[in-house]
C-alpha cells in the first residue's frame, strides 16, 4: 500500500505540510520554554536547600538557555499564527466566534512570559532569595499557563466536548449504521419547530434532553460537517441539505413571502445560531477544557517538554565532561553534579512521561478517537502491524487501552470510506476531502517508530543512573557513553515530532474531528509552491539561528575560565 500516497490525497498537501514543518519548529522551541523553565525552578530550590553556589550556577545557566530560546519561540509562534490565519482562516474564524475564550486568555499568559521571565533574568542577584522563588516559580506559571491555553483548543479539535465516538467496545462493533459518531448540540427551540424532528430521529439524530428555550440533541457528525461545509461555502437553505429536514407542516402555513425569505437565508447564519448556543449552555470559558482529551493532553505535553529538556541538558554536560577533563576542581564538581542531576531528572520524566501520561493518552485516544487507534495499531490487511512480531502485542494493546487483554480492537478495514459524509450528498463530499474518510495507516509506523525510540531513551538513562550509581564519579563513565549523550538529544527531538505528527496527521480528513474538515478550513486562495518553499525555509533558518545564537551565548560563555 502507498502509505505515503494516502496521506497526500487529502485536501491543500503543500499548505499542511508548511504548517507541520512551522509548528513542529514552534514546538521544538517552545518545549524548551516549558522545560528548562521549570528545571531552572527546581535547580534553585535544591541551592536554597544546600547553599552550595554550584546549583545557583546551573539555575542561572539553564534560565539563561530558557530566555534564548523564549525569545525565539516568541517569533515563531508569532509566524506560525498568521499562518493559521493565512492558509486556514476558516478554521481561525470559527476558533475565533465559538472557542475564543482560551486564546483570549492566552495573551495575559503572554504578558506573565513577557515581564516575569525578563525580570527574573536582569534581576538574578538583585533581588532577595525568597523574591527569586517567587519570580522563578512565575516565570514557569506563564509558559505552562500559556500551554494549558493552546493545548485545550488542539484537545477539542482532537475530541470536541460531547463527542459521541462509532466504536462500541462492548460489542466489538463499529456503529455508523446508527449515525455515530454524534456530535452533541444545543438547538434553540425557534429553530427546532422549523424543523421535521422525526426524519432527522431517522438519519439518527438523538434528543439527549430539553432546557428552557433549546433542545440538546447528538447530531450525526455526517450531517454536522455537511452544514459546516455548506456554512463557509456560502449555501443558502433553498441549496440544504437543511431544505430535505425543514417541517413540511410549517413550509404550508408560510406565506410567500415568508417561505421566501427562510429559503434565502443563509445556512451559516442557522449554524451560527446553534453553536452559540452549544458553547454557551457548555459554558464559554470552559467548553475546550471539557475535551475528554484535555486532561491527557496537557499532561502529555508538559511531560515532553521535560524530557526533552532534561535529555538535551544530559547530552550538553557529557559533552563538557568528555572535553575538559582537565579543568580546575571547581569547574568539575560543577559539570559533574549538572550531569548527574540531569541522568536522575532525565529517567525520572521519560518513565512518568510513558508509564503514566503516555499511557492516559493512548486511552483517551482509544475512546474518543477509535478511528485514529485504529490507524495506529493498524488493525488491517493491508499491512503487517508491529504488534504481530511481539509475542501477545495485540493482547497487550488491548489491556493498555482497554484494561482488558481480551478486548476486541478495533478493525480499521471496517471503517467505511464514506463514514464521514452525508448521504445525501455522498459523491460530492468524498471528492471533496480526497475520497476517503479513513486516517492515514502511515501514522502506525511514525507511532512505533516513537514508542522504539522513546525506550532506547529511557534504557540509555537508566544505564547511565546505574553506573553513576556504581562508579559514584561521572568522569569514570565510558567515553562511548558519553558521546551517546549528543545522539539523545537528536533522538529525543524525533520522538517529540513523531509525538505531534501522529497527533495531526492521524486526525486527518478531520480538522476538528466530527465537525470539520480540512478541505473546509483550508484557503480558497492558497499560495504557490514556491512561496510555500521559502516561508518553510524561514522557519528552517531560524532554527538555525537559534542552535547558533544558543551555541554563542550559552555554550561558550560556560566553558572553563582558563579556555575562556
Amino acid at each position: 500500500m502507498n502509505l505515503l500516497g494516502q496521506w497526500a490525497s487529502y485536501p491543500a498537501f503543500h499548505d499542511r505540510v508548511l504548517s507541520m514543518i512551522g509548528i513542529e519548529v514552534h514546538w521544538a522551541i517552545l518545549q524548551y520554554v516549558l522545560g528548562l523553565s521549570a528545571i531552572s525552578f527546581i535547580l534553585y530550590l535544591i541551592y536554597l536547600k544546600t547553599g552550595d553556589k554550584k546549583w545557583e550556577k546551573l539555575a542561572y545557566t539553564t534560565f539563561k538557555g530558557f530566555v534564548i530560546v523564549f525569545a525565539v519561540g516568541a517569533a515563531t509562534g508569532t509566524a506560525s499564527e498568521f499562518g493559521l490565519v493565512l492558509l486556514w482562516p476558516n478554521l481561525t474564524e470559527a476558533a475565533g466566534r465559538y472557542v475564543y475564550f482560551p486564546l483570549y486568555a492566552e495573551v495575559f499568559a503572554f504578558l506573565l512570559e513577557v515581564i516575569f521571565v525578563y525580570l527574573t533574568f536582569y534581576g538574578w542577584r538583585k533581588f532577595g532569595k525568597a523574591a527569586m522563588v517567587v519570580l522563578l516559580f512565575l516565570s514557569v506559571l506563564g509558559p505552562w499557563y500559556s500551554a494549558a491555553m493552546i493545548v485545550s483548543v488542539n484537545s477539542y479539535m482532537v475530541a470536541p466536548t460531547g463527542i459521541e465516538p462509532a466504536y462500541n467496545l462492548a460489542t466489538g462493533h463499529w456503529m455508523y449504521d446508527q449515525g455515530y459518531p454524534k456530535v452533541t448540540l444545543v438547538v434553540p427551540k425557534d429553530l427546532v419547530k422549523d424543523l421535521n424532528v422525526t426524519l432527522l430521529e431517522k438519519l439518527g439524530m438523538d434528543v439527549k434532553g430539553t432546557t428552557n428555550d433549546a433542545v440538546i440533541v447528538a447530531m450525526p457528525s455526517r450531517i454536522v460537517q455537511r452544514l459546516a461545509y455548506e456554512s463557509w461555502a456560502g449555501y443558502k437553505v433553498k441549496d440544504s441539505i437543511l431544505k430535505v429536514v425543514v417541517n413540511k407542516t410549517t413550509i404550508a402555513h408560510m406565506s410567500k413571502d415568508q417561505l421566501n425569505k427562510l429559503l434565502n437565508t443563509p445556512v451559516k447564519a442557522i449554524v451560527d445560531k446553534i453553536l452559540v448556543k452549544t458553547v454557551e449552555t457548555v459554558g464559554v470559558t470552559w467548553v475546550t477544557f471539557k475535551s475528554p482529551v484535555y486532561a491527557a493532553s496537557i499532561m502529555h505535553v508538559i511531560g515532553a517538554a521535560l524530557t526533552v529538556s532534561s535529555f538535551t541538558m544530559l547530552g550538553a554536560y557529557a559533552m563538557r565532561i568528555r572535553k575538559y577533563k582537565n579543568a580546575s576542581k571547581e569547574y568539575k564538581e560543577y559539570i559533574n553534579a549538572a550531569f548527574k542531576f540531569a541522568v536522575v531528572f532525565a529517567l525520572i520524566v521519560i518513565a512518568v512521561q510513558g508509564l503514566v501520561f503516555g499511557h492516559e493518552m493512548g486511552r483517551a485516544i482509544a475512546h474518543y478517537n477509535p478511528e485514529k487507534f485504529a490507524a495506529m495499531e493498524a488493525t488491517t490487511v493491508q499491512i503487517t502491524p508491529v504488534t504481530k512480531y511481539l509475542p501477545g502485542g495485540e493482547k497487550l494493546v488491548a489491556l493498555l487501552a482497554y484494561g482488558n487483554p481480551n478486548a476486541p480492537l478495533p478493525s480499521y478495514d471496517k471503517i467505511p470510506n464514506d463514514y464521514c459524509v452525508c448521504q445525501l450528498t455522498k459523491a460530492q463530499d468524498l471528492a471533496r476531502i480526497g475520497g476517503t474518510c479513513r486516517p492515514p495507516l502511515l501514522i502506525h509506523y511514525l507511532y512505533y517508530t516513537k514508542i522504539t525510540l522513546a525506550v532506547l531513551l529511557g534504557f540509555y538513562a537508566l544505564i547511565l543512573t546505574g553506573y553513576l550509581w556504581w562508579k559514584k564519579d561521572p568522569e569514570k563513565t565510558p567515553g562511548w557513553l558519553l558521546s551517546l549523550g549528543i545522539v539523545a538529544i537528536i533522538v529525543v527531538h524525533l520522538v517529540s515530532y513523531l509525538g505531534w505528527a501522529v497527533r495531526e496527521i492521524g486526525r486527518k480528513p478531520w480538522t476538528i474531528y466530527g465537525i470539520m474538515t480540512t478541505d473546509v478550513a483550508h484557503t480558497i486562495n492558497p499560495a504557490s509552491t514556491t512561496a510555500v518553499a521559502l516561508v518553510a525555509l524561514f522557519f528552517i533558518l531560524i532554527l538555525i539561528a537559534l542552535g547558533y545564537s544558543v551555541w554563542k551565548f550559552l555554550w561558550v560563555p560556560g566553558r572553563p575560565e582558563e579556555e575562556v
